[in-house]
């Protein structure tokens, strides 16, 4: 029956949803609790989703409301797999209400909903009419964007979860950085943790797991998951060895410039599939792609794209990459962190030389960022770095130039030439 399959997913019934140590994002969410869009969650599977729920839920029973009135399901649940229509939802609410909480306002909390045909339209529905505030959850960037742009365009919110930033992670390891902020190289026990970062990656699960055989599996778990339910499965691909084969080449060329045309010559396909291939790969939550930025469509459109894996530790355990290439791992390292501010759009951008990252708030581009992992004090290298920012910098007067390096000495100081320098551990931790 419908009520005992809520009873499992529900706190008022057998269910014990384990909400975990806070995320940074919750204030966010808990900000918008009194506002009556629907709030989707969208990224990767594992990357916390759910458990960001369940702390909202958390929230919501330590602030008084009781716990009837809250509903949680996740469309997933193995039971429903055969009724997945639209006429379900209307059945899950009437049991609910009819049998749980008849009367007041109700939370629903409805995980992985795209698996639901046209559930944009019951939402937006019921939350026209109805005392509710509904979170959904989805695994694909492009599905849920679309139905929520084209049937909710104006009635929800969209929040990304990502996989841990790194000062999330070193919270989920109990160790605190608030005594070593005004240290310039990294503290020890810092640096041990920002390599763990970078060979295990920041899916939750994985950073509370201490055995490394275990990681291995569950690493590798989430990566079929995501490839073959998120992708092959949701478009219909047979050919899952080109997938699989192109899904591990563009994690092994994180932080490289790439082109539809070269892909397709080195995987003997058309470039029309490559695309294909490439954009699936990006909604579900793999990696992601930086264009050239450039006010010209036609110009953006001729230049390679930036690629940039979401997870590292996904990326080295999948590629079986034996170089540890730090200075394509730096990189991306900080794109995670950039990417986690949703008021910039990032680019990469080149000229006689090549700037890592260009930042554009609202109309203006307001930072120009290179990152180099080690070298700095390498004359030629620095030489480098500063002609390409100075390059991108007589075209962007306005915007902040700045060197971001994982080794370097505190005596490199280029404030004379308007440039920051910021050691990688501190910029990672949001400092």
């Amino acid at each position: 029956m419908l009520i005992d399959i809520l009873t499992r997913w529900n706190r008022w019934g057998k269910a014990r949803l384990h909400a975990g140590i806070p995320r940074d994002i919750l204030d966010d969410l808990i900000n918008v609790l009194n506002m009556n869009e629907v709030v989707a969650l969208i990224g990767s599977r594992r990357a916390g989703k759910s458990t960001m729920m369940y702390q909202v839920i958390d929230y919501l029973e330590s602030s008084g409301v009781d716990r009837k009135a809250i509903l949680h399901l996740n469309f997933e649940e193995p039971s429903l797999a055969e009724h997945l229509h639209l006429s379900l939802l209307d059945k899950i609410y009437d049991t609910y209400r009819s049998e749980i909480y008849p009367k007041g306002k109700a939370y629903l909390f409805f995980d992985e909903i795209q698996n639901i045909p046209d559930w944009e339209k019951w939402v937006r529905a019921r939350n026209e009419i109805e005392d509710i505030k509904i979170f959904v959850t989805g695994s694909s960037s492009k599905l849920l964007s679309r139905e929520l742009g084209t049937l909710l365009t104006g009635r929800h919110l969209l929040f990304t979860i990502h996989p841990l930033s790194f000062r999330e992670f070193l919270r989920f390891n109990h160790i605190s950085t608030m005594e070593e902020s005004l240290q310039f190289s990294a503290p020890p026990e810092i640096q041990h943790e920002m390599n763990q970062y970078f060979t295990w990656g920041s899916y939750p699960q994985i950073v509370l797991t201490e055995n490394e055989r275990q990681k291995e599996l569950l690493l590798k778990g989430y990566f079929d998951d995501i490839l073959f339910k998120d992708v092959a499965m949701r478009h219909e691909i047979r050919d899952l060895n080109t997938l699989r084969s192109l899904t591990l080449h563009l994690f092994a060329q994180t932080a490289s410039l790439i082109t539809y045309k070269r892909l397709a010559k080195i995987f003997q396909v058309s470039e029309k599939l490559i695309s294909n291939y490439c954009h699936f790969i990006r909604e579900a939550f793999l990696v992601e792609y930086l264009p050239f930025y450039s006010l010209k469509a036609a110009e953006r459109n001729r230049n390679p794209i930036k690629v940039h894996v979401i997870d590292l530790g996904m990326r080295k355990l999948m590629s079986l990459l034996h170089a540890p290439d730090f200075g394509r791992i730096a990189e991306t390292a900080v794109y995670k962190v950039l990417s986690m501010n949703p008021y910039q759009e990032i680019y990469h951008w080149k000229g006689k030389g090549e700037v890592d990252f260009l930042i554009k708030e609202k109309t203006e581009v307001t930072k120009l960022i290179q990152v180099v992992y080690d070298g700095l004090d390498h004359p030629s290298t620095l030489k480098r770095e500063i002609s390409s920012l100075e390059e991108a910098g007589s075209k962007y007067k306005n915007a902040e130039k700045m060197i971001i390096s994982g080794k370097i000495s505190s005596d490199v100081d280029l404030r004379s030439k308007s440039i920051q320098v910021i050691p990688l551990w501190k910029f990672l931790l949001g400092e």
